[in-house]
Order: C-alpha cells, then structure tokens, then sequence
C-alpha cells in the first residue's frame, strides 16, 4: 500500500493503513486465504502461488463512526480514491486492476459510509476478483 507523498505523510495515514491490514485481514480469513500485509518496497514475486494485490491511494480522507455520530454532517464527507493492481505472486506478471472510488455524503447524516465501511466494501470487491481468478 502506497501513494503520493502527500498521501502517505499525512497525519492519519498510519491510522488508515491499519484500516486496511484490519479489514483486508478480516475478508481473507472468512475466505480461507493467506494473507500478510507489505510495506511498498517488499511486496515482489516470490515463487509460490498466490496473488500480490498493489494498492496506490490517490486520495482519501477519514470519518470514524464516532466522528459521524456526534458531529453527523459536521464531520464532512468520507472518501477513497485508489488503484488496485493485481500480479502473481509466483513470477509478478500482472493480470489485472481496478480503480476504487468510494464517497460518503454528510447529508446523509449518521447513516452516511464512513471509512470503515467504505475500505470493507473495497475488500469485498478485491477478495472477489482474487477468488475469480483462482
């Protein structure tokens, strides 16, 4: 997982890479398939069976549950913008990608997405196609 300077030095970075691991982790053990957490520069081929899932985050900003609950509208919208690029794990060779974009609208108040669910319906679509591609 990675992105622009201006993403990956942001404050809450570390925060919304954790969302990540947390929800990526959660989908890939309900799905029965391993899976581990890379920094950028280690993800590479590794001669076994498997899939490498590259995450580029454009852009983003973060809304909790709490956040949405006690300020609704005030907290503004949540939103994600990235590229996922998928490659095996065996050789690297690349076999396919797809671009996330996932908003929230504050006037939806308390029951608008907020990063959380919108990083779990981002899971939910990767884990589909990496089970497709099984």
């Amino acid at each position: 997982m990675t992105g622009p300077k201006n993403v990956t030095e942001a404050r809450d970075w570390p925060a919304f890479k954790k969302e990540w691991n947390d929800t990526f982790a959660e989908h890939a053990k309900i799905a029965g398939i391993g899976f581990a957490f890379a920094e950028p520069d280690t993800p590479q081929a590794r001669g076994e069976d498997g899939t490498l899932v590259h995450v580029t985050v454009n852009d983003y900003r973060m809304v909790g549950i709490g956040s949405r609950v006690f300020f609704g509208v005030m907290t503004g919208n949540a939103y994600v913008d990235a590229r996922i690029r998928f490659s095996s794990l065996r050789d690297g060779t690349p076999f396919g990608e797809q671009q996330q974009n996932t908003s929230s609208s504050a006037w939806s108040g308390i029951f608008a997405k907020v990063t959380p669910q919108q990083v779990d319906a981002i899971a939910a679509d990767v884990f589909k196609s990496v089970k497709a591609a099984r």
